[in-house]
């Protein structure tokens, strides 16, 4: 039986370590409670209690639509939440210059951590010092002139590919791409021939399934879920399959007559004890399945603008044929720099369909802009530039298909920080130029030799989002055999 003093002195510590927990749990969520005060204060999609309003991601229309009006529909920044987490979405050129001209001021979101499931760990999902030194030892693998030494793998490609659409006439162009990029890739980056058991065929991540459903966020949870065992054994397929090749590599020690990425990271690693054989597994998974994604979307969507805009394919049409003698010419670098306007069409495709649609930050330290928002530590950033793409401030009539956009005498009066398709920075893409190349070789070859236009099932196209843009549905194109003879 206890006395009234002893009941009250236990009341009494009762209460210190409650009002001690309390100040120790308020310290750690700090930056989140300010965030959450902030965002409050910030409009964006209505979210629903616990789900937040990352649902409208399921619905790609309402995706399409937010992404094209959301400037006009909430103001210069806006707010969206995933379950309790909110993200701050800026669009505005100034205040991504703010954001990402900076390494200081911002980091890769805690959500590329979904990946680390998938691509394992790398330049896509790392930050601080791991990231820092692969980036550093990478780099120089994607110098122009290394780059050079691609071209190669990108005429083999685009050659199998005609001979594949050869004495077609109407073609779902999409799965052609798809099989194309996927075998030059095999080429290029793991130095192998495709196989019909290659785990990259059918290689796709979960983090869009599991952002839609907040509760899937928890890896302890999602690991015991259908759809968490099948990406464990995807994820163990695509390492064992890459590093049965590397094994083999460093065995045999051959190098591949023509260059490729694996062979060069061995080499890498040899000269680096601190970036081992694992670091180079996983750095080829995240290049075979970024570039299959982002480059086949990119070329569909490419190829759907050039096949709706006939005046347009006649202008790269035309400059083909005053950089080659002759429709079987093969492609050097100097052929590639040529493309100006080929290369404008292909900036304009992915100003309207950038093939990431969006970039998650967070915040290293408190950001003001416009002098009236002061965005607190730790806040999560969503840089889209799918929304910046089509501000209409910024690009006018931006749904309209315009390639003279980026032509030399309009291109300067557009603000640095207003295109974006490979992110800006020190995160920009390692790997864009190598896309922008293979995509120019592949229409160059296709274009030398068909003349193309869409069927009436692909006179619209829908959005699919899938964390990178797709066509639903894919392209269907009718293909039309050039008149070689009239080449030159």
């Amino acid at each position: 039986m206890f006395t009234v003093l002893e009941i009250m002195e236990r009341i009494e510590v009762s209460l210190l370590i409650l009002i001690v927990l309390v100040i120790l749990l308020t310290i750690y969520l700090k930056d989140y409670i300010r965030t959450v005060f902030f965002a409050l204060t910030i409009p964006g999609p209505k979210a629903i209690p616990f789900l937040g309003s990352v649902l409208v991601l399921k619905d790609s229309k309402a995706t399409e639509y937010l992404g094209t009006y959301m400037s006009q529909l909430y103001g210069r920044i806006s707010c969206g939440w995933v379950s309790i987490i909110p993200f701050i979405f800026l669009y505005e050129p100034e205040h991504l210059q703010a954001i990402l001209s900076n390494s200081k001021r911002s980091e890769k979101n805690r959500i590329y951590k979904i990946l680390h499931n998938f691509l394992g760990i790398g330049l896509v999902t790392e930050n601080g010092h791991k990231w820092k030194f692969h980036r550093k030892l990478i780099q120089p693998l994607f110098h122009i002139n290394v780059l050079e030494l691609y071209i190669y793998h990108f005429i083999q490609g685009s050659q199998e590919f005609l001979k594949h659409i050869k004495e077609k006439e109407n073609v779902k162009i999409t799965s052609y791409i798809n099989n194309l990029i996927i075998r030059t890739l095999h080429r290029s980056i793991l130095g192998v021939e495709q196989t019909e058991d290659s785990p990259f065929r059918k290689g796709q991540t979960t983090m869009l399934y599991r952002l839609t459903r907040p509760w899937l966020l928890f890896d302890n949870f999602f690991k015991f879920t259908s759809a968490g065992y099948n990406e464990s054994n995807q994820k163990c397929s695509l390492f064992n399959y890459t590093k049965k090749i590397l094994e083999e590599k460093i065995k045999s020690e051959k190098r591949n007559p023509e260059f490729c990425l694996m062979d060069a990271l061995i080499e890498v690693s040899r000269n680096n004890q601190d970036f081992t054989y694992t670091d180079v597994i996983n750095e080829i998974c995240t290049f075979m399945l970024a570039g299959q994604d982002s480059s086949g979307a990119a070329l569909a969507f490419l190829l759907y603008f050039i096949a709706k805009h006939k005046d347009i394919q006649e202008k790269i049409w035309k400059e083909q044929k005053c950089i080659f003698e002759n429709v079987h010419a093969n492609i050097t670098m100097n052929d590639l720099n040529k493309m100006k306007y080929l290369e404008q069409c292909i900036k304009e495709t992915l100003r309207i369909y950038p093939s990431v649609p969006m970039m998650a930050r967070v915040l290293k330290e408190d950001l003001t802009l416009d002098r009236k928002y002061c965005i607190p530590k730790g806040t999560n950033i969503i840089v889209s530039p799918f929304i910046t793409h089509r501000l209409p401030h910024i690009f006018k009539d931006p749904l309209k298909f315009d390639p003279d956009r980026f032509s030399e005498e309009n291109i300067e009066d557009i603000h640095p920080y207003a295109y974006l398709p490979f992110s800006l920075g020190n995160r920009q893409c390692i790997g864009y130029k190598f896309a922008i190349m293979e995509i120019k070789t592949v229409t160059s070859v296709l274009l030398r030799n068909y003349h193309i236009s869409l069927l009436d099932k692909t006179k619209d196209i829908h959005m699919l989002y899938r964390v990178t843009l797709r066509i639903k549905e894919g392209v269907w194109l009718h293909l039309k055999p050039r008149n070689c003879s009239n080449f030159v």
